[in-house]
Order: C-alpha cells, then sequence, then structure tokens
C-alpha cells in the first residue's frame, strides 16, 4: 500500500509505503503505511530527508510512531534540531547528510560541498547540539533525533 500525503501530487508526494501483502493482510499494510508516511521529510531546506519511506525499512523504528504525537512537547535533541533548523537550513541539511553519509566527506559530497566546509560545519553543529556527532552513540543520537522530529512535525 502506497499512502500519500495530503493533498500532494502523487508524482512529486512524500508517501509511505506498507509491505506486498496477500489482499487479506491489506489493512495491516495500509497501518504501516501511514506509519512510514510519518517518518517522512518535505524534503525542503528546513525539513531534508526523505520523501518516499518504506515500512520494511524502518525496521524497530516502525512502532515509535505510536508513541510520539504530533503536538506532544519533543525531547531536548529534537528541540535542539528545531533551533539548528531556524538558525541555518544548511546545518540541518548537514545534520541529515551526516546521519545517513558513511563519512563527513561522503556527507560533503551529497551536498555538494567542499569537505572543509563540511568540517567547518560539522564543528558548528556540535556546538549548537550540544554534542558530538562523530562518534558511534552521537551519530546514533542525532539519527533518533531526526526521526523522532519528523514524527513531531504536523501531517
Amino acid at each position: 500500500v502506497r499512502l500519500l500525503a495530503p493533498g500532494e501530487d502523487p508524482g512529486t508526494a512524500r508517501a509511505g509505503l506498507g509491505p506486498a501483502v496477500p489482499v487479506a493482510d491489506l489493512p495491516a499494510s495500509l497501518a504501516d503505511a501511514r506509519r512510514a508516511l510519518r517518518f517522512t521529510a518535505a524534503g525542503s531546506g528546513a525539513d531534508p530527508g526523505p520523501r518516499l519511506v518504506r515500512a520494511e525499512h524502518l525496521g524497530a523504528l516502525l512502532p515509535l510512531a505510536d508513541t510520539v504525537a504530533p503536538g506532544d512537547a519533543p525531547p531536548p535533541d529534537v528541540t535542539a534540531l528545531e533551533r539548528l533548523a531556524r538558525t541555518s537550513t544548511a546545518l540541518i541539511a548537514l545534520a541529515d547528510a551526516l546521519a545517513t553519509a558513511s563519512s563527513v566527506r561522503a556527507a560533503a559530497t551529497a551536498l555538494g560541498v567542499h569537505h572543509s566546509t563540511a568540517q567547518q560545519g560539522l564543528e558548528r553543529l556540535e556546538r549548537l547540539l550540544g554534542w558530538s556527532v562523530r562518534t558511534v552513540p552521537g551519530r546514533l543520537r542525532l539519527q533518533v533525533a531526526l526521526h523522532v522530529r519528523r514524527l513531531h512535525l504536523p501531517d
């Protein structure tokens, strides 16, 4: 089941994809597609990230959509990301790129900037967030915070 964000053009829409299932299991696939849709991003400067999310790729993150509601008080890491997004769309884009790339160099390539520019941005990003994203626990913290941020955004 492919569920589009309300009012979006099917060609460019944010979409959540449920698993391929037999007809009898379509309600469960639709529920998974709805959860996956909540993990999508607008793909804009202030909300970078994937516009298409497959439920089966979320694994253990999928049930998180059932526990976080838009309008709930966001945790401190999400508040830090929101502050970052208001400060600089380039820094929130860097945060997203660092969360999904294998290295700072790969994040720089994905953003189309020189690696030294990404490195300088990384230093500023860490100062504003208040934690290092260069360590495995710090990068995981950033990844989870970005996912939870999307779940807090209104539909």
